[in-house]
């Protein structure tokens, strides 16, 4: 069956975050939800209603445990996370947990197959000086595209709109598991426990979503589509740094979904 309408498509995520909830409260692990979906949380108790994704951060330690734990799920809810050393053509410097009785085609994630997903992004820590945060999320992107590069073949620089072509031929001069672990590597310099200064660094709003490291201590629930769901208690702080009059709705021209997914839901059969 194919999922055409937004609602849908919510519906399969929520199911995502109920489990990944359920997981993580017993198990003792901390969470929030992060970007647009707690936006959503505090301003529509849901979804954004034009939204169709869901983004979460973790604390380092948090977040690797979780990894840790439920890498070894084996049902319909799945962990898709990059391990150096290991054959898996998902690579990302943060996880996504997947509905693997969904099929997706993102027409803008490299054509690949995966099941509807969360996004899971690690809170790590940074520096305390300001002109090094700026430094280390300019890195932290570079390293990034480079992995987006290695992913296209060579041939692609005779295409228009692939990237800068020195940065594609860079891109291809090392693995795709050099960058990686080059980004990995930068990500794991500060502690998190220790460090005054964290923000999940590998996300997308870079500078704008480091914080005194002590806002990602404190949790609270926030009510989601009826359901409660952790998120820091500071949210106003966290929500106006990446975009600024949160409360405020956005021109209807601009309420549309940043993904364009073709999904598709098959139950596994019964045996």
């Amino acid at each position: 069956m194919e999922l055409t309408e937004t609602r849908q498509i919510q519906d399969v995520v929520l199911g995502i975050l109920k489990e990944f909830d359920r997981f993580c409260r017993s198990n003792g692990i901390r969470y929030s939800l992060a970007g647009g979906t707690l936006l959503g949380a505090v301003r529509h108790k849901g979804f954004i209603p034009w939204d169709d994704d869901a983004d979460i951060i973790m604390p380092r330690p948090d977040y690797d445990r979780f990894v840790e734990l439920y890498s070894r799920n084996e049902g319909r809810y799945r962990l898709l996370t990059y391990a150096p050393g290991e054959e898996h053509w998902y690579v990302n410097c943060y996880s996504k947990m997947e509905d693997s009785w969904t099929m997706c085609q993102d027409k803008g994630f490299m054509g690949k197959h995966f099941g509807l997903n969360v996004d899971i992004f690690p809170i790590d820590g940074a520096p305390e000086d300001p002109k090094l945060q700026k430094k280390m999320c300019r890195t932290i992107v570079h390293y990034k595209r480079r992995v987006v590069h290695r992913q296209k073949p060579v041939y692609s620089l005779l295409r228009p709109h692939q990237g800068a072509p020195l940065a594609v031929i860079q891109a291809h001069l090392h693995s795709m598991e050099y960058w990686l672990d080059k980004c990995q590597e930068l990500l794991h310099t500060y502690d998190f426990n220790t460090s005054k200064y964290a923000g999940a660094l590998c996300g997308m709003y870079g500078i704008r979503e480091v914080f005194p490291q002590s806002i990602f201590t404190e949790f609270t629930d926030y009510e989601f589509e009826g359901v409660p769901l952790m998120g820091i208690k500071d949210a106003h702080t966290y929500l106006k740094s990446l975009y600024g009059d949160y409360m405020k709705l956005p021109p209807e021209s601009e309420r549309q979904a940043g993904h364009h997914l073709q999904v598709t839901l098959q139950e596994p059969e019964e045996s």
